[in-house]
């Protein structure tokens, strides 16, 4: 299923004094929804999923997502970083092997270093996990560094 790019934006602006903004917070900006399949390497003993699938479905979800901006991440890795400070995950339903799923996933928060996505597993209309992934931008010292603009404009731009 192709990204939704909406016609309209409704940004709230976090901002220091007269400093430019240092935050966006969209209720609205590009999102993806990737389908999956539950394999059964994903589950454990009790034939539920394992809770780590779910961050692997994460990550797929934000890969495409990128991909679907139009940014090449693997271009990337030569100059920047983009660890994982903050992941977390709430199974509300079990999923089980051979379940087909859609991943939903959106930019939550774009800030200065970092970008916060939210995430959404459904089994057709049933949300089964939802959670929140954190990464922040470093430089070839391994500090924070401001995220890129192609990627900010990517994000919060209706191109």
């Amino acid at each position: 299923m192709p990204a939704v790019k909406p016609d309209f934006f409704s940004l709230s602006r976090t901002t220091g004094g007269s400093s430019p903004p240092f935050c966006y917070k969209a209720e609205t900006m590009i999102t993806h929804v990737e389908k999956l399949r539950v394999r059964w390497v994903d589950t454990d003993a009790s034939g539920r999923i394992h809770y780590t699938a779910a961050f692997r479905y994460f990550e797929v979800a934000e890969w495409e997502l990128f991909r679907r901006a139009g940014i090449s991440l693997r271009d990337q890795e030569k100059t920047i970083g983009f660890p994982r400070v903050s992941v977390a995950a709430t199974f509300h339903v079990p999923l089980f092997a051979d379940d087909e799923v859609a991943v939903h996933i959106r930019p939550e928060r774009v800030g200065t270093t970092s970008i916060t996505f939210a995430l959404e597993v459904f089994r057709e209309a049933t949300l089964c996990i939802s959670g929140k992934v954190t990464a922040v931008f470093i430089g070839d010292q391994g500090r924070p560094i401001a995220v890129p603009q192609v990627i900010r404009q990517a994000f919060l731009t209706d191109s």
